[in-house]
């Protein structure tokens, strides 16, 4: 049994702190780390990047609408070549940086609203494949397992990580609950979740049932007040329990 820990990171901006992302690190093996668009600047996405590479966490784009007041979970009526040509400025600016800090990039995971748009939408779905097939290829594809981006990702023969979002609600169809401010959750309770998503393919909805889940990473997120303890939780519990916990490379066998 083997399961990722990916947390969304690197949202501060000057002198506005969101989240202690250092802290979060040794509890993580996935960095989702802000591209400048929804969130974050030049030099916290440099910092946030030294911070994975000193604590061995595995790095990927967390891609974002460029709509900061909003923090990138307000619908924006985007073109298509928008979205092509904002995703490459941001997957150019990350690889700067890690190229600087001998790294790679590991996977890709839309922000926010974008999350939903470009894996559901049927607009957008085809253009965020094509451009990360056409800007590399090895790059896994982080979203929501089930949704039609995976499918036809899959289809393609990209790289796809279907992720369980173990910190948010999910009704019974599978969907999960899109907040805009994000609310301290129990630890234990989270920690429950991320155990069962990894042992037993399972979460629980909104309305006490259980739905089936199949992923193979679980996401937490860093902008929520007590971030830090349900990392903590979730790591020692997944690890407790006698699950792996590693990166993305690591959960498909790769070096």
């Amino acid at each position: 049994m083997k399961i990722d820990i990916n947390v969304d990171m690197g949202e501060s901006f000057g002198r506005y702190v969101l989240g202690d992302d250092e802290a979060l690190m040794p509890y993580v093996t996935s960095a989702n780390i802000a591209t400048c668009f929804h969130a974050g600047d030049p030099l916290v996405l440099e910092r946030t990047i030294k911070w994975a590479k000193k604590y061995g966490v595995a790095i990927g784009a967390h891609i974002g609408l460029p709509d900061r007041q909003g923090f990138g979970r307000r619908q924006m009526d985007i073109s298509v070549e928008e979205l092509r040509s904002d995703m490459l400025y941001q997957l150019g600016a990350m690889d700067a940086f890690l190229k600087l800090q001998g790294l790679k990039m590991q996977h890709v995971k839309p922000h926010g609203i974008l999350y939903r748009m470009v894996g559901e939408q049927e607009k957008y779905i085809d253009t965020f494949l094509n451009t990360i097939e056409e800007y590399n290829k090895d790059l896994y594809i982080m979203l929501h397992t089930g949704c039609e981006a995976l499918k036809r990702a899959e289809k393609r023969g990209l790289k796809t990580a279907p992720e369980v979002l173990i910190d948010l609600g999910y009704d019974e169809n599978g969907n999960w609950m899109l907040e805009r401010v994000k609310k301290a959750r129990s630890p234990e309770e989270v920690a429950d979740r991320a155990v069962k998503v990894a042992k037993e393919g399972k979460i629980d909805t909104i309305d006490g049932k259980l739905i089936d889940v199949n992923g193979c990473t679980v996401c937490i997120h860093g902008d929520s007040p007590n971030a830090t303890m349900v990392a903590t939780a979730v790591r020692e519990s997944l690890e407790n329990s006698g699950v792996t916990v590693t990166n993305l490379n690591g959960y498909f066998g790769q070096t």
